[in-house]
């Protein structure tokens, strides 16, 4: 249900029966409501945002209160009042940076008022040294536990949870025992992540019971995202963040995959707004990963929004590291509608910055990469590109002290800055491109490498004399010829046969 105000939602003889002090505290209750898009109310807690008195007032004869959530409430004397309501519809409650956060929960739940709650999240309490009050929850079927560190007995949950489904309890260190759990045939997911080893050893004997559950290792990414909420804190948010591209690196297109199944590209997308430096960066740098992969999740990462919200990051008081990020991410998201808006704020100079030898080489490759993403077809990019300076800082990359990766990915570059680009080729030759990329289609280059350097000289002889001649007299025909009657792949004999042929490189 939805309402501008408590005299609109009260039958107007009963509001003109309340005295102004009861209309008042009414006023102050809207405060706390807000409309669920199910049509069930909502009780949002913010610090200092309401009295006791105005929350008796909202719980009074209110059974509709479906979900509760508390936020940042550091008087828990507030909370007073919810140890007495009749609760009897709620179905969630959330708790989130509540301090004395026993004094109130364990009265409530001994209530015996709140025996319909289906869901409790309690991430984040690291105040809270028991579970005692789920020992009334017999319909729970998920709890949210993550880094309640001083919980060390499931055993609540065994006596009356017989129904439960889901238990998030990641960096719950003190737990020692999932012996409890087996009174929980219901039980399919455990995330167990950074809690104490001895756990997975148990998981065997609670498969005797638990036959629903689930590989700990496969709900990890669910409960990593669930930890991006923008009610949880921010420092949480970061190692949460931090930790998805940790497992992006190391998982690869599988994981990124199981990443965006999992629901995170929303709440990345609305991290890049967090006042926490670290926050954003890692948001982008998973953004980045994600948006590396296919084309349907780079639609989903735009039509959650997230172009503006890359954009207006590239800012000049937004920090160097936050800004590659960023850029990096827009290199994969580069579709036309935010091309114009991404050149306007300065992607391409901060991304040409970062090619330089202070960055780091895995940045310095990725970076290449990225440019060559927008050079690609487009006459403008390629003209910003270039004239930034980042060609001399590519033919560096191709450098023998460079990884093959790297040599890879700044020869992209270069093709793609040399198609149809006759200012860009003068440039290319003149920085020393040629000798470099002929030396790369050597026995000591891989076969990708190699595809990518003849498909750069391709680019470069195509229309332009002076560059055929100067790619002959480097000894690009026989390296090339040699490429030819190499047991390689079709695509290397292909480049290498279509650089000697169509460009007329053969007949020099």
């Amino acid at each position: 249900m939805e309402w501008n105000s408590w005299q609109d939602l009260l039958p107007p003889q009963l509001w003109r029966w309340l005295d102004r002090g009861s209309k008042a505290a009414l006023r102050g209750v809207n405060k706390l409501m807000r409309a669920q898009v199910d049509g069930c109310i909502k009780v949002v807690a913010s610090p200092a945002s309401f009295t006791a008195a105005e929350l008796a007032i909202a719980l009074l004869n209110w059974p509709a209160v479906r979900d509760l959530t508390l936020l940042g409430v550091s008087d828990a004397s507030v909370l007073a009042p919810l140890s007495t309501a009749s609760l009897a519809g709620l179905t969630s409650l959330t708790v989130r940076q509540v301090q004395q956060i026993e004094a109130w929960l364990v009265p409530m739940f001994s209530s015996a008022l709140v025996s319909s709650l289906r869901v409790v999240d309690i991430s984040g309490c690291v105040d809270l040294s028991s579970i005692d009050f789920v020992r009334t929850c017999e319909q729970l079927r998920c709890l949210w536990m993550p880094d309640c560190r001083w919980v060390s007995d499931l055993s609540p949950l065994g006596a009356s949870s017989k129904k439960l489904e889901e238990l998030w309890m990641a960096g719950s260190v003190q737990v020692g025992s999932l012996v409890p759990l087996k009174a929980c045939p219901e039980l399919r997911k455990l995330d167990l992540h950074s809690c104490v080893p001895a756990l997975h050893n148990q998981l065997q004997d609670l498969r005797l019971t638990c036959a629903q559950l689930v590989d700990p290792s496969s709900v990890v990414v669910e409960g990593l995202v669930h930890e991006l909420q923008p009610s949880i804190r921010p420092d949480r948010q970061a190692r949460a963040a931090n930790q998805l591209s940790h497992f992006a690196y190391e998982g690869g297109l599988d994981a990124l995959a199981a990443i965006a199944a999992a629901g995170a590209i929303p709440a990345l997308v609305q991290l890049l707004g967090s006042d926490m430096p670290a926050v954003v960066h890692e948001a982008g740098l998973v953004l980045y990963l994600l948006a590396s992969t296919n084309d349907p999740i780079r639609a989903s990462i735009v039509a959650a929004g997230a172009i503006p919200a890359l954009v207006m990051l590239l800012a000049p008081e937004t920090s160097a590291f936050i800004q590659l990020a960023v850029a990096l991410a827009l290199s994969f998201l580069s579709v036309e509608q935010s091309l114009a808006d991404m050149n306007a704020r300065g992607a391409i100079p901060v991304l040409v910055q970062a090619l330089g030898p202070d960055s780091a080489a895995a940045q310095r490759g990725a970076t290449a990469a990225a440019l060559g993403r927008l050079a690609a077809n487009h006459a403008q990019n390629q003209a910003d590109i270039g004239s930034c300076g980042a060609i001399p800082a590519l033919v560096q990359i191709l450098g023998p002290g460079s990884s093959a990766g790297m040599q890879q990915a700044a020869a992209y570059a270069l093709q793609k800055l040399a198609g149809d680009h006759a200012q860009n080729k003068d440039i290319i030759a003149d920085a020393g491109a040629i000798p470099a990329l002929v030396r790369l289609l050597g026995p000591d280059s891989p076969a990708d490498v190699q595809k990518v350097a003849a498909d750069a000289l391709d680019f470069l002889a195509d229309d332009h004399g002076q560059n055929k001649v100067t790619i002959v007299a480097d000894g690009a025909v026989p390296a090339l010829e040699q490429l030819l009657g190499a047991d390689l792949t079709a695509e290397v004999r292909e480049a290498a046969a279509h650089t000697l042929h169509k460009r007329g490189l053969a007949d020099f």
